[in-house]
């Protein structure tokens, strides 16, 4: 089970990959059920593009009403259950991690299936790290923007006023962990949406402000109308530099860093040398440009593919 916006289920996509290409030919297959959390991935289209772009070799079903994740009672993103020949669960991993206890179980699976089998020498099994240890660093945890069940995170004295366009004045002070924003901006459950008037794409004082502790930090963003909005992005008072900028991130010939914001999708936002504390501040200009949420990565959460 997974999510294509969803930072812990991109992080697995390698091992599932992995395992895959090494095991589908005893018989072992992978298939992604998609349950959306956010309502811009309910989009069949929106999980086609995601499931190219990751670059997904097994299939994928669209579980948008939910009907296969109430089957399986699950409760997670992301999930993976290991099903055998019979049609019976045989081992249930939720969240990331325990790869080598999964593929030991695995090979398991494909032996009790073919007794012959023989798994070659070179499939080798690292063994299992925890990537959540305190020795990584303690990220701040994931945030969401929007009123999400009324756990929002917004340190602005106006509040939530979902469906209604407010002027948000930047607070004094804004804790780690939660966001403050300034200009005219429109809020619902999945997120902040702008409504101001920025013009000829260039930055000007309406933004969102985060502090942080991590080491990178991913953002879920979309746009209204699949109209392409440039989103200015500062950490500490500064634009980003080839050494602390995430994938997503451009810089222009002024040396403001930017993201071009043209689908629906997790964009990789800032990717850090080290584990720290700082703030980021996200200038949108374009009206319709929303915000959903945030999530991090600590020292032992980068050594995955990018895409």
């Amino acid at each position: 089970f997974w999510e294509y916006t969803c930072i812990n289920c991109i992080r697995t996509f390698a091992e599932n990959k992995k395992w895959y290409e090494r095991y589908h030919p005893y018989g072992f297959t992978i298939i992604g059920v998609h349950d959306p959390e956010f309502d811009i991935a309910y989009s069949p289209a929106h999980v086609r593009q995601a499931v190219k772009r990751f670059g997904l070799p097994y299939p994928v079903v669209v579980d948008s009403r939910f009907l296969i994740w109430r089957t399986y009672k699950n409760n997670t993103w992301p999930r993976r259950f290991l099903v055998d020949a019979s049609g019976i669960v045989r081992y249930d991993r939720s969240g990331e991690g325990a790869d080598g206890a999964f593929e030991r179980a695995i090979q398991k699976l494909l032996k009790e299936a073919h007794p012959n089998l023989e798994i070659p020498a070179s499939d080798t099994i690292p063994p299992d790290v925890d990537r959540f240890a305190s020795s990584c660093g303690l990220s701040t945890p994931e945030m969401y923007i929007g009123d999400w069940f009324g756990r929002g995170i917004l340190s602005n004295a106006e509040g939530y006023h979902d469906g209604k366009a407010v002027p948000y004045h930047l607070p004094a002070s804004v804790e780690d962990g939660h966001v403050g924003l300034s200009g005219e901006w429109k809020t619902d459950k999945n997120g902040m949406i702008y409504q101001g008037n920025a013009k000829g794409g260039a930055p000007t004082s309406d933004h969102l402000e985060m502090p942080y502790h991590a080491r990178e930090v991913y953002v879920v963003m979309n746009v209204s109308h699949g109209r392409p909005s440039k989103l200015f992005v500062e950490q500490d008072g500064k634009s980003l530099t080839a050494s602390n900028k995430g994938v997503d991130v451009e810089v222009d010939s002024e040396g403001r860093s930017f993201i071009e914001v043209r689908e629906p999708r997790m964009y990789y936002l800032i990717q850090n040398p080290a584990f720290g504390h700082h703030s980021v501040s996200l200038f949108p200009t374009r009206s319709g440009l929303t915000i959903n949420s945030f999530t991090f990565g600590n020292d032992c959460q980068t050594d995955f593919p990018h895409l």
